[in-house]
């Protein structure tokens, strides 16, 4: 039996939520990422989303990608673009919810919020959304 990846859906978009969800309380209330996030520069938040887009795109194409047997008809810009976006967008549904849900939106600044999802967005994509969405077993 050829083993390859089944194609995306929204069982797959929810799992990465919640695979995001639970990574991002693990880090939002683990030690100081708030204090720490405050802190962080521009620069900084902008590395970090890249360097996450990074790693799920690699992520992508080493955990799924490079199952797929019949590469011309499911071409990888096409196979990534559906996941990458999922995650990256569940990723972000996730820490926001988390903030909202407990009221940390009262005590925050916009900016901050930004800031503190940033700095989780790296092992919420990466372990939580990516990885729950791309394990699948394939068959």
């Amino acid at each position: 039996m050829i083993k390859q990846p089944h194609h995306f859906t929204m069982t797959d978009f929810f799992k990465a939520l919640l695979g995001s969800l639970f990574v991002g309380l693990i880090f939002l209330f683990k030690g100081q990422v708030i204090d720490y996030a405050e802190t962080l520069p521009g620069i900084n938040l902008i590395w970090i989303f890249v360097v996450t887009c990074i790693i799920v795109t690699i992520e992508i194409y080493v955990l799924s990608y490079k199952f797929v047997k019949d590469r011309k008809a499911r071409p990888f810009r096409e196979f990534w673009a559906k996941r990458f976006f999922a995650i990256i967008v569940a990723s972000y549904i996730s820490l926001y919810l988390i903030i909202y849900l407990y009221g940390l939106n009262n005590i925050l600044t916009p900016l901050q919020i930004l800031k503190v999802s940033t700095a989780i967005f790296l092992p919420a994509a990466t372990i939580g959304a990516g990885i729950e969405i791309l394990k699948k077993k394939y068959g």
